[in-house]
C-alpha cells in the first residue's frame, strides 16, 4: 500500500475474527476488511483493496488448471494441523466476548456470501442455494449485480453484469455460467469463449463467510429473500 508491502502476525480477536499487527509500523489491522483499528497509520485512510477469491472444490479447481501444485504436508509441523469444517460448530467464549454486535437472524455459524456494493452489504445464504451452479441477479447499493453460484461446493460470488454500459443477463448450466449472447464465463468472471471471450466481469467486494463475523462487521446488511 503507497509502495510499502507490510508483513504481518496474528495480534488477537476483534468481532469474534483475528486481526493483524504489521512488523513495519505497529499497526493493527482488521483481515476482515483491511482496515487500520488501531497504531501509528490510524486516521491515514490506508487500507489494504480486497481481491478476488474463487472458493471452489479441489476437482473444479484441477479442471481448470491441471497444472496447479499444493502446499506439502510438513511432519514437524503435524501438531498444528487440524480438520476444519467451515460453517459447523460454535463459537467460544474467547470469541463470543469479542462480538459488538450480534444477529440471531441466521444461525452465528451459517456460510454465506457477503457481498458489499455501493453503500449496502448484503447476505446470500449458501445452504439456501441450488446445490448446482446458478445465477441470481440483483441490485444492492442502486448497483445491479450477479451472483455467481454453486450451493453444492460452497461457491459463490458477486460481480457486475455490465459490459461497455451494456447490463447483460446470465444464465447457468452444467458446463459454466453463460450471457444471453453465448458467451460462457468462469467462475471468477471471465469469459472463456463466446463473443466476448477475453472480457473480464468487474468484480464486487464479496467472499464466503460465516454469519457472525458478516453480521458483526456489516450490523445494516440485509439477507437475500428477506423483505
Amino acid at each position: 500500500m503507497d509502495g510499502t508491502r507490510y508483513t504481518f502476525d496474528v495480534a488477537g480477536l476483534y468481532n469474534g475474527v483475528f486481526v493483524m499487527e504489521d512488523r513495519q509500523t505497529g499497526s493493527v489491522w482488521t483481515h476482515y476488511d483491511g482496515k487500520v483499528l488501531i497504531g501509528p497509520l490510524t486516521g491515514t485512510g490506508i487500507e489494504m483493496e480486497i481481491q478476488l477469491m474463487v472458493h471452489t472444490t479441489w476437482g473444479d479447481w484441477l479442471e481448470q488448471y491441471p497444472e496447479s501444485v499444493v502446499l506439502d504436508w510438513y511432519d514437524e509441523y503435524a501438531d498444528r494441523y487440524r480438520k476444519v469444517t467451515p460453517g459447523t460448530g460454535g463459537l467460544g467464549p474467547q470469541f463470543q466476548e469479542t462480538i459488538l454486535n450480534w444477529d440471531d437472524r441466521l444461525e452465528q455459524n451459517e456460510l454465506v456470501l457477503g457481498v458489499d456494493a455501493g453503500d449496502a452489504t448484503r447476505a446470500y445464504v449458501i445452504a439456501e442455494l441450488p446445490v448446482e451452479r446458478s445465477v441470481i441477479s440483483d441490485e444492492l447499493g442502486g448497483e445491479p449485480v450477479v451472483v455467481f453460484a454453486e450451493g453444492g461446493s460452497g461457491f459463490g460470488i458477486a460481480l457486475s453484469p455490465v459490459v461497455d454500459g451494456n447490463e447483460l443477463l446470465f444464465s447457468a448450466t452444467s458446463e459454466g455460467w453463460f450471457s444471453e449472447d453465448g458467451t460462457r464465463w468462469d467462475a471468477s468472471g471471465a469469459a472463456i469463449s463466446g463473443p466476448l471471450a477475453g472480457t473480464t466481469l468487474e468484480f464486487i467486494t464479496s467472499f464466503v463467510t460465516e454469519w457472525y463475523g458478516w453480521a458483526a462487521y456489516h450490523p445494516d446488511t440485509t439477507i437475500y429473500g428477506e423483505p
